[in-house]
């Protein structure tokens, strides 16, 4: 067995010498010296080298859809997951876009162009609030609670409170182009936030005077004009009944002293009535 080992050793370990010579005049070109160890590294090496390459030709270049590789599966997997996050992302731009548009229009004084029905068709509503003016809490919970179905049958749960006592002197009209209810109320009476949210606008426009408007959950958006003044900074978070303005009479479009209310849900203006016990 020893005997064995040093035969395969000295075999291994054997110089060998391979030349290189010109054909015509026999002249030496290349002379290299190698033992059998170092052409078995050679050859692993190679064989390497020559998997790697093969390797990324077929997981990284047009061959793997010839021969699909498990890395190239991966590579797919992931590009579809990417697609799927970049139509989301589109998606949400459309949306938001479409809801930067219509509230330049609404707090413009415009005429918005949407469809009713189509927005009808997304909400059924199961139980009407009772209508009741002047309520006005002094906790910060919400006066109403109004379940909603959509078309799909999914079933949402809003909590809203009304934001002002005081006498609805105008309703909710699409034929007349009122989105919205109006309030009558002593002037600097408190205007509350009908549901927490972030404050998105506090300024003034011709139209509304001063004005500021609110993003809620679940896509609810209420704007509240013609104030006196505005008492919450743009990016300011409101909670449920926090006051954020005074009843005025600012703006052209007013009449005297009184809140103009709107609420919108995923862009369309909806009836606050629906949804607030007032």
């Amino acid at each position: 067995m020893g005997s064995f080992r040093k035969k395969i050793s000295t075999t291994f370990r054997n110089r060998y010498r391979i030349i290189l010579r010109r054909d015509e005049n026999l002249e030496e070109k290349l002379s290299v010296t190698l033992t059998p160890l170092n052409l078995v590294i050679i050859l692993c090496v190679g064989l390497f080298i020559f998997g790697t390459v093969i390797y990324m030709l077929l997981a990284y270049t047009p061959l793997n859809r010839i021969f699909p590789t498990k890395s190239s599966k991966y590579s797919n997997l992931e590009q579809f997951e990417m697609i799927q996050k970049i139509d989301s992302l589109e998606l949400n731009l459309s949306q938001l876009n479409l809801q930067s548009e219509i509230l330049s229009k609404v707090l413009a004084g415009e005429d918005v162009d949407v469809n009713y029905d189509t927005a009808a068709n997304n909400l059924i509503i199961d139980n009407n609030p009772i209508l009741e003016v002047g309520a006005e809490s002094s906790s910060t919970k919400p006066e109403s609670e109004i379940s909603l179905r959509s078309a799909s049958g999914e079933e949402h749960i809003y909590n809203f409170m009304s934001p002002l006592k005081g006498v609805i002197s105008d309703t909710f009209d699409v034929g007349k182009k009122h989105l919205a209810i109006d309030i009558v109320a002593e002037p600097k009476s408190t205007v509350k936030s009908v549901q927490k949210g972030t404050v998105i606008f506090s300024g003034w426009t011709a139209a509304g005077g001063h004005t500021a408007v609110i993003q809620h959950p679940n896509n609810f958006i209420s704007v509240y004009k013609h104030n006196a003044t505005i008492l919450k900074k743009e990016g300011t978070f409101v909670n449920f009944g926090d006051a954020i303005a005074l009843v005025g009479n600012s703006g052209e479009l007013t009449s005297g002293p009184h809140l103009h209310f709107e609420l919108w849900k995923n862009g369309v203006a909806v009836n606050p009535l629906d949804f607030i016990s007032f």
